[in-house]
């Protein structure tokens, strides 16, 4: 049993996967509030905020990601900034659904989610220990 005073691996990797994510998706939702009313098609510019968006978000969540986990090594650390540019991607998918159901709404509380899990996962796994 170690007592070492130290983060804790698995809480850190869980907030970056969770934190970096989020942040992605919540970026990408904004957007896509922002700019719910343009007309959409191929050649709109809409598709070009949609795709440098979701490109954004991707880059967000793995730079997050990394800087909350700069204390589990190099290789560990590239792993969990792909997993929450994964992460990023699901909700990506998701807005889709989110715009079907709700439209501007769906997508505002789909970002509102996003937005919670990162206040939750710092208020659980990057807490610090009052004693």
């Amino acid at each position: 049993m170690s007592t070492s005073s130290g983060p804790d691996p698995i809480g850190t990797v869980l907030a970056a996967i969770i934190i970096g994510a989020a942040a992605g998706g919540a970026l990408l939702c904004a957007v896509l509030v922002a700019a719910h009313d343009m007309p959409r098609g191929v050649d709109t510019p809409f598709a070009n905020i949609v795709i440098t968006a979701a490109a954004a978000g991707l880059t967000v969540a793995a730079a997050v990601a990394g800087t909350i986990g700069r204390s589990l090594g190099p290789w560990r650390r590239i792993v969990v900034a792909m997993i929450a540019a994964a992460g990023t991607a699901l909700v990506g998918v998701l807005t889709t659904a989110a715009d079907m159901a709700g439209g501007r709404t769906g997508l505002a509380v789909l970002g509102a989610l996003c937005f919670g899990a990162i206040l939750l996962a710092l208020k659980v796994f990057l807490a610090k220990d009052a004693a």
